[in-house]
């Protein structure tokens, strides 16, 4: 039992590299993985299917990924597995007290019935107090065909490291598919954080999709 104890710790000390939120729910944040730091992912949503997302940063600032989208994979639906995504990101600007932080980048991973992302750009900056961000951006994605300019804002805090809390309003310019969200984390050795999710809680039907989100950190070098 001991033993087990003494690998759990060593496992813990090795793979602890801090949580960095690059994302609030949907929309993303201006903050990037450190290098040599890898996140592995993945995201319970609608009918049983499950999106899988690998990230890692070989470089300063600058991380890449892919995600994978397997649709129906639990329940008696036939599984879909959709192609996968290409995910990057540049840290451009860290801020300050006056300037807000600035990222870069670009997810081509949709959720649920949402564009992705694509080509963002986002800022953050730290307000009030040490562990509150306020974020915001702007993404240029596609809509049944057509280009368009879509904006993003969101607010997320931690409470000592453990418990984590966000909300976002996501795709202003298109009323029909704008939408708050919002997500209850829980942060567990700076490692492994387990969120669960609200999406479009201001629905008319009151039709609010609950989600799971996993995600693992590690340092691979």
């Amino acid at each position: 039992m001991k033993s087990l104890l003494y690998l759990f710790s060593i496992l813990l000390i090795v793979t602890y590299c801090g949580a960095s939120s690059i994302e609030c729910v949907n929309v993303p944040t201006a903050e990037a993985l450190d290098y040599g730091v890898g996140e592995f992912a993945f995201r319970i949503y609608s009918y049983g299917s499950i999106v899988t997302r690998f990230i890692f940063s070989p470089f300063n600032r600058i991380n890449f990924g892919v995600s994978i989208d397997v649709k129906n994979l639990i329940g008696y639906d036939t599984p879909s597995v959709m192609e996968p995504t290409f995910y990057f990101k540049w840290r451009v600007f860290d801020g300050g007290r006056l300037f807000p932080a600035f990222a870069l980048g670009y997810d081509g991973q949709s959720y649920s019935n949402l564009p992705a992302k694509n080509l963002y750009f986002a800022f953050s900056q730290n307000i009030l107090y040490k562990k509150l961000f306020f974020d915001f951006g702007t993404n240029i994605t596609k809509y049944f065909g057509e280009q368009k300019v879509l904006g993003f804002v969101s607010l997320r805090t931690t409470i000592e490291d453990i418990v984590e809390f966000g909300i976002e309003y996501e795709n202003i310019g298109i009323k029909s598919i704008q939408q708050l969200n919002c997500k209850f984390g829980v942060k567990l050795a700076g490692v492994l954080d387990i969120d669960l999710i609200f999406n479009d809680l201001a629905n008319k039907e009151n039709r609010i999709e609950r989600q799971i989100k996993v995600k693992y950190l590690y340092r691979f070098f």
